[in-house]
C-alpha cells in the first residue's frame, strides 16, 4: 500500500530532473518592452559551449526557443544586434535557420558563432548586451525581441 503513495511522486521527480539541468544553465533575458505582447515568446536562450560566459579561443553558438502564437512565412529575419566595444547587426533568414512556414507551436533554433574575431580578440574581458528580434517584411513591430547580456573573456571560466 505505501508503494502506491509513491508512485505518483516518481513522474514529476523523474521529469525534473530531466529539465532541471536545462534550466540552470539558460541564459537570463527580459523582452525589449515588457508591456508589449509578441507574437512569439521567447522561453530560453543558451549559449554553447560555455553558457554565457565565452572564451576568446572558441565562439558561441546562440540557441533561443520559443512559442510562436503565428503562422510566420517565408521573409522573417531574424536580427542579432550587439553593443558594447563594438556595435553590429547580424541579420539571418529565419527559413535558412528552420523549416518555413513556421506553424503555431514551439519554435528552436541556432545562431552559429555569433561573434567576429575582432569581438574575440581585441579585448580581454568584456560584456557585450545583445537583442535578438524577428521581424517580418512590410510589418512595423518585430514578432519577438528580447535582450541579454553575454560575457567574452581570455580568461578561466569562473565556476
Amino acid at each position: 500500500m505505501a508503494i502506491s503513495h509513491v508512485r505518483p511522486l516518481l513522474l514529476p521527480l523523474l521529469v525534473s530532473l530531466f529539465f532541471l539541468p536545462a534550466a540552470l544553465n539558460a541564459t537570463r533575458f527580459s523582452k525589449c518592452d515588457p508591456r508589449h505582447s509578441y507574437p512569439i515568446a521567447a522561453s530560453g536562450v543558451l549559449f554553447s559551449p560555455d553558457d554565457d560566459w565565452i572564451k576568446t579561443s572558441t565562439n558561441a553558438n546562440i540557441t533561443l526557443s520559443a512559442q510562436t502564437y503565428t503562422n510566420i512565412s517565408d521573409g522573417a529575419t531574424v536580427t542579432f544586434s550587439i553593443w558594447g566595444y563594438i556595435s553590429d547587426d547580424r541579420n539571418y533568414p529565419l527559413c535558412d535557420l528552420v523549416a518555413c512556414p513556421v506553424a503555431p507551436g514551439p519554435l528552436v533554433f541556432t545562431l552559429p558563432n555569433v561573434f567576429t574575431e575582432e569581438e574575440l580578440t581585441r579585448i580581454r574581458y568584456y560584456t557585450y548586451s545583445a537583442t535578438r528580434k524577428i521581424t517580418v517584411e512590410n510589418q512595423e513591430d518585430p514578432m519577438m525581441c528580447i535582450h541579454f547580456d553575454c560575457f567574452v573573456t581570455a580568461e578561466t571560466v569562473p565556476a
